[in-house]
């Protein structure tokens, strides 16, 4: 089965095709530009490069957040419409399980934090135990100062973007049992690995059901209910 991955729920853009036998294709782009403008473009390299064209993908993949707005609309909103004309199935995963797939051997409590604009971070906490993997909190979203005072005050592992981006207000209160781990923005190969074991369970969802993982409303559709 081929795969084709999407990833724009933050400006680190991730395009991967896998199959039984491993990556075949895939490109990343960092940039503040919109998916818009590229998303298309990139989708169409990849497959180039691997020698394949778009009617050769058996399902899709993406990020359904939570994230940036603009950048998971995009991302749905292309997959609904390759998967429907294509009539191909969809495998959406959040981009907190990407992230703790990002680590797949790191063991105990992981916390992603996603950034989510306006000083406010999403978050959600994971255990692992061996290979055992579940979830503790399914997510939130608020001030970072008022999301970490809600996590628990034992040993665990920051994750995401988030967890970077503030780090010195995880510092100041994890009284030195939390520990913050730095790597790349990219969630393409993580999710890749997702979206196989989920396709071969046949964990899919239709383009039709496919939908938006937010935790909270836009600022546009604040800004239009409070008019």
């Amino acid at each position: 089965m081929k795969i084709l991955c999407i990833d724009t729920s933050s400006s680190a853009g991730s395009v991967v095709l896998i199959c039984e036998e491993g990556i075949l294709g895939e490109l990343y782009v960092d940039s503040p530009q919109t998916h818009s403008a590229r998303l298309l473009m990139g989708i169409d390299a990849v497959l180039k490069s691997a020698n394949r064209t778009i009617s050769d993908i058996d399902a899709f993949a993406v990020i359904s957040g939570p994230g940036s707005f603009t950048g998971i609309r995009i991302g749905l909103t292309t997959v609904k419409g390759l998967a429907e004309a294509l009539r191909k199935p969809v495998v959406p995963i959040t981009s907190f399980a990407a992230w703790v797939e990002k680590y797949p051997h790191l063991q105990g409590i992981l916390v992603p934090l996603i950034p989510a604009r306006r000083g406010e971070v999403y978050a959600s906490v994971y255990e692992r135990k061996g290979s055992e993997l579940s979830v503790l909190s399914e997510g939130i979203v608020g001030e970072v100062g008022s999301v970490v005072s809600q996590i628990p005050e034992v040993e665990l592992s920051f994750i995401g973007c988030g967890a970077n981006q503030y780090r010195e207000v995880i510092e100041g209160r994890g009284r030195g049992r939390w520990n913050i781990l730095v790597t790349d923005p990219f969630l393409g190969q993580p999710m890749a690995r997702m979206a196989e074991r989920l396709a071969t369970r046949k964990e899919f969802c239709s383009a039709q059901d496919l939908a938006a993982f937010y935790l909270r409303e836009s600022d546009a559709e604040i800004h239009w209910k409070e008019r």
